[in-house]
């Protein structure tokens, strides 16, 4: 008879401790990132075309994918999907919610910016024309930025982390982690004037996306507002694919990104409802529920679950 902690990767000890654990994944995905933007440099120079673009998402995307996957599979010994993937229509409302969180509030925040006379937009674009680089800009974002750092950091990171503290403190210690991974990125092709403000960036967005996952219980959520909050600032603040102009660069973010940080998990709070877990600690030795409700457990599956339990 074949035991279950053999037949079942959730009952399994993880190979390594887990600093170990957290250190190769976060150490891979810094690499990862890194090579492609050499990679990119020397095949196309410093010009980010759109075939670079593309290029660099897939990349980001296949070779982060790959990490987690196996760091998950071989390292952690649990499914992938318990690290907050739920399915079907409920990872569809998940990403839609999570990109509300954030475009609600900045919509709010900038229709009263360009009320009040702070900020004056125009955009250089058909309506057509705007709306094809939106789109374009959802698909690249979406595979380059929202799904695998989200994928890496609010899954992989955030759910190895609550199996050893609150999660309150699992929120702060990924928010860490990501601030140093992005900041480390933009300083190596920017050079060191972009460290403080890019610094307190990257954690003040990891804190709220963070809330976001843990009030949802999924990496949809986060990669819905990521996506979101990406979009827009790309849109309206880099003029690669769309030309626009801001009467002031610092009134649109104040407007937009500093009031949806402030709400985003305000709204999360609202649109999912419940009591969410910030204090204890969840082990990472049985089927989590949202695991467990995104496909059908056969007899054997329920039983060896509850053996885990015992």
């Amino acid at each position: 008879m074949t035991h279950p902690r053999s037949a079942h990767p959730w009952s399994s000890r993880p190979r390594m401790p887990l600093i170990l654990r957290l250190v190769i994944v976060g150490a891979g995905a810094l690499v990862i990132w890194l090579a492609i933007a050499s990679l990119g440099t020397v095949l196309w120079d410093e010009e980010m075309s759109l075939a670079r673009h593309l290029a660099n998402a897939l990349s980001a995307f296949v070779l982060a994918g790959l990490l987690v996957v196996v760091a998950r599979k071989l390292l952690d010994r649990r499914p992938v999907a318990t690290l907050g993937l739920t399915r079907g229509l409920v990872a569809v409302r998940d990403l839609l919610y999570g990109a509300l969180t954030w475009l609600l509030p900045a919509a709010v925040g900038l229709g009263v910016a360009l009320g009040a006379g702070w900020l004056q937009i125009e955009i250089n674009a058909t309506v057509a024309e705007t709306i094809g680089v939106v789109l374009l800009l959802i698909v690249l974002v979406f595979v380059y930025e929202a799904f695998p750092e989200e994928l890496v950091f609010r899954g992989y990171i955030y759910r190895n982390l609550t199996t050893a503290m609150a999660p309150w403190l699992a929120i702060l210690a990924q928010a860490l982690i990501f601030a140093a991974f992005g900041t480390t990125l933009w300083v190596v092709t920017h050079g060191w004037g972009v460290l403080l403000e890019r610094l307190v960036m990257f954690f003040g967005m990891a804190v709220v996306a963070g809330c976001i996952r843990l009030i949802s219980g999924s990496i949809w959520s986060a990669v819905g507002f990521h996506l979101a909050f990406q979009v827009v600032m790309q849109m309206f603040l880099s003029g690669q694919y769309l030309e626009v102009s801001l009467s002031d660069d610092r009134a649109f973010i104040v407007a937009t990104a500093v009031v949806a940080f402030a709400t985003a998990a305000t709204i999360a709070g609202a649109f999912w409802r419940g009591q969410p877990n910030w204090t204890r600690p969840e082990p990472d030795t049985a089927l989590p529920a949202a695991h467990a409700t995104s496909r059908r457990l056969s007899k054997s599956d329920v039983a060896a679950v509850r053996r885990s339990r015992r």
